[in-house]
């Protein structure tokens, strides 16, 4: 299938888009990095939807080329504000820096050590679609796992939209074919596991009760509270990948998935944690939801909590070579009761 392309530039400059941290840090996974040996100039390639994108970080500007199957009647600059609505470019981290910074001391303390690290870490604004069957397949799983996953399931039940380089991408399955009856089997054969059930019910739930995936972009209408409630309705889902869904794509800034990493905040570095969680890493929903307020407080709508718990991740892996901590974390019937696993390993970064 023949390709067309357009290019163009973005003018933002690492310190407001670090690719790297936004790409590659476990928010989308359908990004792969193309130039392993020049780090300084990295270049990614994914999809958005239904179209393929190359991405180049230079110091001051991205370059992208982006490839099209069909008669694309967005100009260049419609495609600039869909990239700039993908990354958030319209917010502005000097400015939610200061806000944060006035808020939070310890926060003030990390941006004084670690800016360099720090700068360009967004919020990415994904598909409700893609995102959520991804974070169904996030339960008891590593980033590299859950993107094999989530191209298995493209590559099997998505549309093709083309070839680069070789390399044919496909735009993420519809609810109608994520709902059919072989879409199970097919999974557990692909090593999907327990999450092939959750993926199928899933997708007959929206299907039956919804007819097609439309009805996920209704939930950007709605507030927290009543989102998380219809979320959780869904075969799969629980109250932490609720709230991941609802932040990642469903515009909810007050969303607080509490991860291993957030827990860990809470408990090492907030030191606010209810009695039950001191010590013990499972959570009961009412804990779940203390800890999540506390941070509401402290933060405001303004948190995008994830850039904070991508923050940390990467000042452990600044250096090349270092011991990071690796965590399981087992699924539980809540969703939202995290018991990891820890080994410390020397390991290298490859992005």
């Amino acid at each position: 299938m023949s390709l067309q392309f357009l290019k163009g530039v973005l003018n933002y400059s690492k310190k407001d888009l670090n690719l790297k941290a936004c790409l590659k840090g476990g928010q989308s996974f359908r990004w792969t990095l193309l130039n392993e040996t020049d780090s300084s100039h990295p270049e990614y390639i994914g999809v958005i939807r239904d179209k393929i994108f190359q991405l180049k970080q230079n110091e001051n500007s991205v370059d992208y080329t982006v490839y099209y199957n069909t008669d694309l009647k967005q100009k260049i600059e419609c495609i600039n504000d869909e990239l700039i609505d993908y990354f958030h470019l319209n917010e502005n981290l000097d400015e939610l820096y200061q806000i944060w910074s006035s808020r939070d001391q310890k926060f003030k303390e990390r941006i004084e050590q670690y800016g360099d690290v720090l700068n360009g870490i967004r919020l990415l604004r994904l598909d409700p679609l893609e995102n959520l069957f991804s974070f169904i397949c996030s339960s008891n799983n590593n980033i590299k796992r859950i993107t094999q996953m989530v191209n298995n399931m493209c590559l099997h039940f998505g549309k093709l939209i083309g070839e680069v380089n070789n390399i044919k991408y496909y735009d993420f399955p519809t609810i109608e074919r994520l709902s059919e009856k072989d879409v199970e089997a097919k999974l557990r054969n692909l090593n999907f596991g327990y999450r092939a059930k959750f993926i199928h019910q899933a997708a007959v739930y929206i299907q039956t009760n919804f007819q097609d995936e439309k009805w996920l972009f209704t939930l950007r209408e709605k507030d927290y509270a009543e989102t998380v409630s219809e979320l959780i309705k869904i075969p799969g889902i629980g109250k932490k990948v609720a709230d991941c869904i609802s932040l990642l794509s469903l515009d909810k800034l007050e969303a607080i998935p509490v991860d291993t990493h957030v827990l860990n905040l809470a408990r090492n570095m907030y030191h606010f944690v209810p009695f039950e969680a001191k010590k013990s890493n499972s959570l009961s929903d009412k804990s779940y939801k203390q800890i999540g307020d506390n941070f509401r407080e402290l933060w405001d709508k303004n948190n995008l909590l994830l850039q904070k718990s991508l923050s940390l991740k990467s000042e452990i892996k600044k250096e090349d070579n270092v011991a990071v901590p690796v965590v399981n974390i087992k699924r539980s019937n809540s969703d939202s009761l995290l018991t990891p696993k820890k080994n410390l390993k020397k390991r290298k970064s490859k992005n």
